[in-house]
């Protein structure tokens, strides 16, 4: 099997470091607590993990903020760490991705300390510093463009009249110049270092955004969630350019895998290519921002079923998931009410079910919920939510709808620490520690342990990862939505086939009753693979799950 049919066959179960395990009872995750649990993610069925970073880090952004590409952040370790976890993986048939984060590094990274000490040092040109616009107060900002984390996407230099860097995330995150051809040579060069360590390959950050073909005003938001200037940097002919040429140069000698998260409105011909000997599969965000309303984050079904479909039927290889750091739990978002458990084994057979790969983040594999109560401000880390707090207020929205809209955005909520099991400490950290973020009080019942009973989403997460493995049909077969689909808006039917093998799914997206497709109840020769309900019924009950093999 080659490398890049590993990556097809296999889910991703990506881990949040700081928030996995923690061996030396500091309240933080490190790379000895992953390496400890590497038997119960073994046992669970998976083969692939992906690391979020742990390089050397300031932690502005919880290391997506980089000061030491070729260094371990000491919060998780040592190299001795790394190299005993790569080392315990391999011995259990494990891959490991880590992530690459190189659209910006840290505010603390020596090119940009270099950059700032010397106007005329050759790291001046690994960014993007530009003399602001000349009015009669002083200077004002390049361009009109704002950050993806709230405000202006520049920050002004001290000591240097009217001189701006540019910094599409936070301003501790300066953008790299990628029209530098020594940026790319050092890219080039850190991939090479963590490749020949053995690492599988890399999930690379906001990859759709690194390339600024020009500095011109944006013109206009390109969604409601997009922040101006966008259409100048994404998905860019330049970024494609680098993209090849690092698979060529890097991924491909090594055998190994590239996943790109492409933020922004992407569109499907713009995911088509990034899989032209590009990326060999990437994250999209339009299935994750279809909600009712900017202060309303309920999935508007209907829209994200017509979504999904778009993106299956047009797009050769999907990277398939719901939750990650950035995202929200399931629970309130796309599932709620009485049947939310099932509702979450409904999410699992569609994301393990569609065609591309499944990405699974951890917790998900037994229902980890968000704060039933949002955390109060003063114990929020995320960047982000601060931000939007701040801004909210800044409008002169209430404090207490300020915080709501903080919460919606933010990023706390999934980040909250594993809960392996409903014992004090949750078998994250020992019983007397205090972790490094407030345990999630609803992991006393959603956790590893518990849920590993009879009818428990983890004794199904385990069923559904045991099914795509077995059937190279719901691997490699085509997937089609017309020949079992229905009027029901909220019902979701496909047939994935390959070779002399059919499998088809029927999956209910709502928490009511719904009729299952005539055409799929008349079917003579259909066998049961799996259910998320313990019996059988006439009706497609609230979330209900059914997958069929055809003979």
């Amino acid at each position: 099997m080659n490398e890049q049919d590993f990556l097809k066959e296999h889910a991703v179960y990506q881990i949040y470091p700081i928030s996995f395990k923690d061996s030396n009872n500091d309240g933080m995750g490190d790379l000895n607590g992953i390496t400890s649990k590497l038997d119960y993610l073994k046992d669970i069925g998976i083969k692939i993990i992906w690391l979020s970073p742990i390089y050397r880090s300031p932690m502005a952004d919880f290391g997506y903020d980089i000061s030491d590409y070729k260094d371990i952040n000491p919060l998780f370790g040592d190299m001795k760490d790394f190299d005993n976890l790569m080392k315990e993986a391999t011995d259990r048939g494990m891959r490991v991705i880590m992530d690459l984060v190189v659209n910006h590094t840290s505010n603390q990274h020596s090119w940009f300390l270099e950059a700032l000490k010397d106007k005329n040092s050759p790291y001046r040109d690994y960014y993007i510093f530009r003399q602001g616009k000349k009015t009669k107060k002083g200077y004002t900002y390049p361009n009109n463009w704002t950050s993806n984390f709230t405000g202006p996407a520049w920050e002004k230099v001290e000591g240097e009249e009217g001189m701006y860097y540019l910094h599409i995330f936070t301003k501790e995150q300066p953008d790299l110049n990628w029209k530098n051809p020594k940026v790319y040579e050092e890219v080039k060069d850190i991939m090479n270092f963590w490749m020949d360590k053995g690492v599988y390959g890399f999930r690379c950050d906001v990859i759709s955004e690194i390339y600024k073909t020009s500095l011109e005003d944006g013109k206009k938001k390109l969604d409601k969630l997009s922040p101006v200037g966008m259409e100048h940097y994404l998905a860019q002919k330049g970024n494609h350019d680098i993209l090849k040429r690092l698979r060529k140069e890097v991924i491909i000698p090594h055998g190994g895998v590239l996943i790109g998260e492409c933020g922004g409105p992407i569109t499907c011909n713009d995911g088509k290519k990034f899989l032209e000997d590009e990326l060999d599969t990437f994250f999209q965000f339009e299935s994750a921002n279809v909600t009712k309303g900017l202060f309303n984050p309920k999935i508007n079904i209907p829209k994200l079923k017509k979504i999904l479909i778009k993106w299956q039927q047009e797009v050769s290889w999907n990277g398939n998931y719901i939750e990650n750091h950035d995202q929200h739990r399931i629970f309130g978002r796309y599932v709620y009410g009485e049947h939310e458990d099932i509702g979450a084994k409904m999410i699992l057979t569609m994301i393990y079910t569609f065609r591309g790969t499944p990405f699974v983040y951890m917790g998900q594999e037994f229902g980890a919920h968000n704060y039933p109560s949002p955390l109060p401000l003063s114990e929020c880390k995320d960047i982000v939510t601060q931000n939007v707090y701040q801004l909210a207020r800044h409008y002169h929205l209430p404090k207490k709808i300020a915080l709501k809209v903080a919460h919606i955005y933010g990023r706390d909520d999934e980040r909250a620490p594993m809960a392996f099991t409903s014992e004090k400490g949750h078998g994250f950290t020992s019983a007397n520690i205090t972790p490094w973020q407030r345990f999630n009080p609803l992991s006393e019942k959603y956790n590893a342990e518990t849920s590993l009973k009879e009818d428990g989403i983890l004794t199904f997460f385990k069923k559904i990862n045991a099914l795509r493995e077995e059937n190279k049909v719901l691997t490699y077969g085509e997937i089609n939505f017309t020949t079992f689909a229905d009027k029901q808006k909220d019902v979701l039917t496909y047939i994935r086939s390959y070779n002399n093998e059919k499998i088809v799914v029927v999956l209910n997206l709502s928490n009511k009753n719904r009729k299952i497709p005539e055409k799929v109840k008349t079917l003579n020769n259909k066998t049961l693979l799996l259910s998320n309900y313990k019996d059988s019924s006439d009706i497609l009950r609230p979330y209900e799950a059914l997958v069929f093999s055809l003979s």
